[in-house]
């Protein structure tokens, strides 16, 4: 440890005399030839720590809503037109909880075998992270089998959710047969929607299942009637 102080020292002396004699644009210019890439490494470092920083501080770490648009390229993530309309029409204020549109997810869920993004998507469902997925039709009825969405005929956990939308349930008959041997309403059709007629999300059908471990059932409804009025409220 000494040594190292010594010869930074001596390495510090030695710089000093070169630029002794250097006015003070040209010292600029010689710190710049010999030490720019140091200079780079701590401003980046810097900013690096103020960022997080400011993250950790300021943004907010609770959801009001959270939704996984899969399998689709639309543009409908966070501050998109469609995610300004939802937040404008349930009124959430942004700067206290977050609102995320994750259209990052890309799996094929009949598949045996997964890849990061299913991985990603189960532990947002269990981590109670998750309220509300979509996909096309066959894919969320797929999803749907292997009990990763919400019974919507279980009042208790999914609330009149499926009275409200009798007319567009989508069924699935779960692979666990000790939850039952019938199919149980786990979506929601929303093929009519401005999910597919003005924002493209997908082009044959859609459909919204919602998360088994949901947390925010009211904003799901908040969100399923922004989406069922949006033609109406844009004509």
């Amino acid at each position: 440890m000494d040594g190292r102080k010594v010869y930074l020292k001596a390495l510090l002396a030695e710089e000093k005399k070169k630029v002794a004699g250097l006015d003070f644009r040209k010292k600029l210019e010689y710190i710049w030839e010999y030490y720019r890439l140091w200079i780079i490494g701590v401003v980046c470092a810097v900013a690096l720590l103020i960022s997080f920083a400011v993250h950790f501080l300021y943004t907010p770490r609770e959801n009001w809503f959270y939704g996984v648009f899969a399998n689709t390229y639309a543009q409908v993530g966070e501050h998109s037109a469609f995610w300004n309309g939802f937040v404008e029409y349930a009124q959430l204020d942004t700067r206290e909880k977050n609102v995320v549109f994750n259209n990052n997810c890309y799996f094929d869920p009949a598949k045996d075998s997964y890849n990061q993004y299913y991985n990603a998507f189960v532990a947002y469902v269990d981590s109670k992270t998750m309220d509300i997925v979509t996909m096309e039709t066959e894919d969320l009825r797929a999803l749907g089998e292997k009990g990763r969405l919400m019974d919507l005929s279980n009042k208790e956990i999914a609330g009149s959710l499926a009275e409200k939308y009798a007319d567009r349930l989508i069924y699935a008959t779960p692979k666990d047969k000790e939850y039952s041997t019938q199919p149980i309403p786990i979506g929601i059709d929303l093929s009519d929607t401005c999910l597919v007629t003005e924002f493209g999300l997908y082009t044959q059908s859609c459909a919204l299942g919602v998360s088994s471990l949901a947390p925010h059932l009211d904003k799901i409804e908040l969100f399923l009637e922004y989406v069922l009025s949006w033609e109406e409220a844009n004509e």
